[in-house]
């Protein structure tokens, strides 16, 4: 049982831990919770590639926070490299780039997601929470693997969201392009929550044994921009939720939780909320049906044929 909770913060879950010489991966690090991801483990002595869609919003957030720290970061740090998740070959070229620099990689954590009403369809013509949230992260993570083996012990950390528990998708998992069904934008959110889950489960099972422990987390509901695109009506929920949500500093520390925490060094397959174990749905603990979903993507990320 973990001492934190609900108001613990990410500098308080990870106190005390050493990451000197250690490298990590934060997708979205240019904002929210994956910003102060990169923080945070930047503070306690790792190195941080900050990979961000937006190269300029990046450099602005890596300078923010080497400012903010004056001079307990240093700036070789935080590095700034570009992905766009919404592009399998932007995925591959991040990958190539990274690899091509002979650095380990100790830890990966897939932050970075979106979440919109409408639907939209990535350069790759999927639906955008499947192309971003899942496709994306999936092949970014297999790109990396080997990386992540031969770093090892090292650690994979996939955010997803209890959202998952509304999830628009069965053990057949058809239509997950939402081409046929009528579309309905947090449902299509919750799937790709879901599947971020059902990977990590699955990842976990195949690296078993080789030093990567693959650990999901739901960070709470936190003040982000990631519902900025969301309809009035939504946004008026938002506002009268906003005195209960978690500010950034406590939305990240369940993932430096499962970043960092000593006892996860070879403890993965799990899902936590407030830095506690937590429920998975019943689709996610089925073996097949995470088989299912890998084989599928690997397919359609062009990981097999």
């Amino acid at each position: 049982m973990s001492d934190f909770g609900r108001r613990s913060t990410a500098e308080e879950v990870s106190r005390g831990v050493d990451l000197t010489g250690r490298y990590a991966i934060v997708t979205g690090a240019n904002t929210g919770i994956g910003r102060e991801t990169a923080r945070v483990l930047a503070l306690r002595g790792c190195r941080v590639a900050m990979a961000c869609r937006n190269l300029d919003k990046g450099d602005v957030a890596r300078r923010e926070i080497l400012e903010a720290a004056k001079g307990t970061i240093p700036a070789a740090r935080l590095l700034l490299m570009q992905l766009d998740l919404a592009s399998l070959e932007s995925v591959r070229i991040f990958a190539k780039d990274y690899l091509a620099n002979d650095w380990p990689l100790h830890l990966l954590v897939n932050n970075a997601g979106v979440m919109l009403p409408d639907r939209r369809l990535t350069r790759d013509g999927f639906e955008h929470h499947l192309g971003i949230n899942h496709l994306g992260h999936f092949l970014l993570t297999n790109l990396l693997l080997e990386r992540l083996c031969e770093s090892a012990p090292s650690r994979v950390v996939v955010v997803a969201s209890d959202a998952m528990h509304m999830a628009g998708i069965d053990e057949k998992l058809e239509d997950l392009n939402w081409n046929h069904r009528r579309y309905s934008g947090w449902r299509a959110y919750a799937s790709s929550k879901l599947m971020n889950l059902m990977f990590a489960r699955e990842l976990e099972r195949r690296v078993h044994g080789r030093g990567v422990a693959v650990n999901a987390l739901h960070p709470g509901v936190i003040k982000t921009e990631l519902a900025r695109d969301q309809r009035w009506y939504m946004l008026l929920v938002g506002l009268l939720m906003w005195p209960f949500m978690k500010n950034v500093e406590c939305g990240a520390a369940t993932t430096l939780f499962a970043a960092t925490a000593p006892e996860l060094a070879d403890a993965g397959g799990r899902y936590f909320a407030n830095c506690m174990p937590a429920r998975m749905p019943k689709i996610a603990q089925n073996d097949t049906v995470c088989v299912r979903l890998w084989k599928l993507s690997e397919r359609l990320t062009g990981l097999s044929h």
